[in-house]
């Protein structure tokens, strides 16, 4: 009994309390990449806390097979009491409110342009269906002061491209995008390759989800003393590839939206014949509730979905 012990305590002395967090993060992921997201952490940092449970456990946790990683045996056995411990250890230290997600009722409200909710909120949702059944989300569509909705508390959290913004709102990057060109199968533009003049003598479609004219297109035209005539202008992403489909017009889209707007309607997505700077999808949030615990694992949820999306896109590309 007295060997036991101080092996315990031997194996004990190499772990500290973040260490079991990267354990449990890696246990319900079972992927380095998505349980560097769920707590926040780079996959390099996720990767060396691998190694050194892999260490002082004396198991690999995580092994690769052709269907992605799996838990080992001790793993599996390890995720559900671990889960316990670390639960009841917040409940120690922590002197604010609970959060079970297995358990709560909790209903969050975001905002969102069109194609930031059919991107993300179907995997969300599938996501919370598993860990969280009881949590609720509440879309909603009209983006206009955004931000001063999160700082009212009438938001928990707006889901944009981000952008500068007021000093309180902070921002969880999800995924990268950048811009492509959309077209009718049989549009004469499909079949060569654009000048920046040629592109900006087609019409085109703009899409305004927060009623503001121009885009960044148009500040990049303007800067070759070019100019577009924008034929029609609409707030929903989702509208404009069925409106080019239609019509010899073009729309410049986020890539991850384009490519899913062909999978369903006869179109030719091409690249810009300039330089656009991409953009990075986020969920802004104020700054007050930074230490809310339900808050904080749906920021860690979008998070780690958001990494899905990042790499699935990768794989389609390759």
């Amino acid at each position: 009994m007295i060997g036991i012990r101080i092996m315990t305590a031997a194996h004990l002395s190499g772990i500290d309390l973040n260490l079991l967090v990267a354990l449990d993060a890696l246990l319900r992921e079972a992927h380095v990449t998505r349980a560097a997201a769920r707590i926040g952490l780079t996959q390099s940092a996720m990767s060396r806390s691998l190694a050194r449970l892999r260490e002082v456990l004396g198991d690999p946790l995580l092994v690769r097979t052709g269907r992605g990683m799996r838990l080992t045996p001790r793993a599996e056995r390890l995720a559900p009491a671990l889960g316990r411990v670390l639960a009841e250890i917040a409940a120690v230290i922590e002197d604010g409110p609970r959060f079970d997600p297995r358990t709560s009722t909790r209903t969050f409200a975001l905002i969102s342009a069109d194609f930031g909710e059919a991107l993300l909120l179907p995997p969300l949702v599938e996501r919370l269906t598993r860990e969280a059944p009881g949590v609720d989300i509440d879309a909603r569509g009209n983006l206009q002061d955004s931000f001063g909705a999160l700082e009212a508390g009438e938001l928990d959290f707006a889901l944009l491209a981000q952008r500068a913004a007021r000093p309180a709102i902070v921002w969880t990057p999800l995924y990268p995008e950048r811009f492509v060109c959309l077209v009718r199968e049989g549009h004469p533009a499909a079949s060569r390759k654009l000048t920046a003049e040629q592109f900006a003598a087609i019409p085109q479609v703009l899409v305004a989800p927060e009623g503001r004219p121009g885009s960044v297109i148009d500040e990049v035209l303007a800067g070759m003393g070019l100019r577009r005539r924008v034929a029609v202008r609409v707030a929903s992403f989702i509208a404009a590839p069925e409106i080019v489909a239609r019509s010899d017009l073009m729309v410049t889209l986020p890539e991850r939206i384009a490519a899913r707007a062909q999978r369903h309607l006869p179109l030719c997505a091409m690249a810009l014949p300039f330089k656009v700077k991409g953009f990075t999808m986020g969920l802004a949030w104020h700054e007050r509730m930074r230490q809310d615990p339900g808050h904080a694992w749906f920021r860690a949820l979008a998070a780690s979905v958001g990494q899905e999306l990042k790499r699935r896109r990768a794989e389609e590309r390759r």
